[in-house]
């Protein structure tokens, strides 16, 4: 009687084959996935950061918006903008040297 003596590896050449592609393929795919999530998290970063300087600006122009609608900056866009003045009120206007030697 003759003994198979021929390993594992050798009978399944196939199934180590297969199982081997299937590692590397897995290997491969978790590379590939670390990769766009590093990508994914710095995109992210930005975002956030962009999305709190938003933030701040709409905070700001928020109190620049509250702060038009009281009544002593109304008077004072209408004084220096529309150059508007109150009942029996004087303007004196004055020149200085750069104005004077542009006219």
């Amino acid at each position: 009687m003759k003994r198979k003596s021929r390993s594992f590896f050798r009978r399944n050449k196939f199934l180590v084959l297969f199982l081997i592609m299937i590692i590397g393929y897995y290997g491969y795919s978790t590379v590939q996935t670390n990769k766009k999530l590093a990508e994914y998290r710095a995109v992210q970063t930005e975002l956030k950061t962009e999305i709190e300087s938003l933030e701040s600006e709409i905070e700001q122009l928020n109190d620049t918006y509250e702060y038009t609608q009281t009544p002593e900056a109304i008077e004072r866009i209408a004084r220096e903008k529309l150059k508007m003045v109150k009942p029996n009120e004087i303007i004196y206007l004055i020149r200085t040297l750069n104005e004077k030697d542009s006219d």
